[in-house]
């Protein structure tokens, strides 16, 4: 059941979508090479408001791929030895996120990649780009408290996909999770992707 303190926090989640969408937001999403300071960005797409995708590309590591994370998302060291260096995408990549609004799920992961992925070639990180978290509108839409971390519950968003009935799949690759983030963008808002 529902009370009026969480309706209220769903009716401004719904309207914060809104104001999101409105902005016609890119959509953000990389894999990696694992969760710690030495991980780094080993896939990265963008899709544009529409679902275009802007771009999308695997990424050579300057380390190797760890199998318990190969077992994740299914990359391997030989899928990414002709990839280009995260140094030689990246002013593509800036072209496309500069001046443009950031939906991203779990913002604070995959910037600290970002900013992992640079400090890996030494290339100083002075990036300030405008980026929405999703993950943190989607825990207050759901509105399930956690009272050990006093704060909204977080979802991964294979989950939240699954809670909103999304029929794409989450396949642990950046293209479909970031397809899947703007449709769960898209969803909060009640708008049709």
């Amino acid at each position: 059941m529902n009370t009026p303190i969480t309706q209220t926090l769903r009716q401004r989640a719904i309207e914060t979508a809104r104001i999101i969408l409105a902005e016609k937001p890119v959509y953000l999403d990389t894999e990696t090479t694992g969760l710690g300071p030495e991980a780094e960005i080993l896939e990265i797409s963008i899709i544009d408001d529409d679902g275009a995708v802007l771009f999308e590309s695997l990424v050579r590591p300057a380390g190797s791929i760890p199998a318990d994370v190969t077992r994740i998302h299914g990359i391997k060291d030989v899928d990414v030895q002709t990839a280009r260096s995260w140094p030689a995408i990246w002013p593509e990549v800036r072209s496309i996120l500069f001046g443009r609004l950031i939906v991203i799920y779990n913002a604070e992961f995959d910037l600290r990649m970002m900013a992992q992925s640079h400090a890996r070639y030494r290339l100083p990180w002075k990036e300030r780009f405008r980026t929405f978290d999703l993950l943190k509108l989607y825990a207050e839409y759901r509105g399930e408290w956690d009272p050990r971390r006093q704060s909204y519950r977080y979802h991964s968003l294979d989950a939240a996909g699954k809670q909103c009935g999304i029929v794409l799949p989450n396949a642990h690759r950046a293209t479909a999770d970031t397809l899947l983030t703007r449709a769960l963008l898209h969803y909060i808002a009640g708008v049709p992707y």
